[in-house]
């Protein structure tokens, strides 16, 4: 899987780059703690364990307020596609 991280020109590299390997390190652990936790599992025990991991994703900040359609570029055209073409 690949991810695409923006970095603000401000921010330090090396700053950045100790960023990224820390979210490299947590997926890593996240996805060891699934692979463990879910073969062993029964379906309502998986669901308990993505609704948990579903909470945890929504109580991180937003990084980036725009909307989603901003960030895609599709409020820059009338007819909702990236770019003027």
């Amino acid at each position: 899987m690949q991810i695409m991280i923006n970095v603000p020109d401000n921010l330090p590299m090396t700053r950045a780059t100790q960023r990224i390997k820390e979210l490299e390190q947590s997926l890593r652990e996240e996805a060891s703690f699934l692979s463990g936790v879910l073969a062993k599992k029964s379906k309502q025990d998986r669901q308990a364990a993505l609704l948990k991991i579903a909470h945890d994703c929504a109580a991180l900040p937003t990084l980036d307020e725009r909307s989603p359609d901003e960030i895609l570029g599709y409020s820059d055209s009338p007819e909702g596609l990236w770019g003027q073409e």
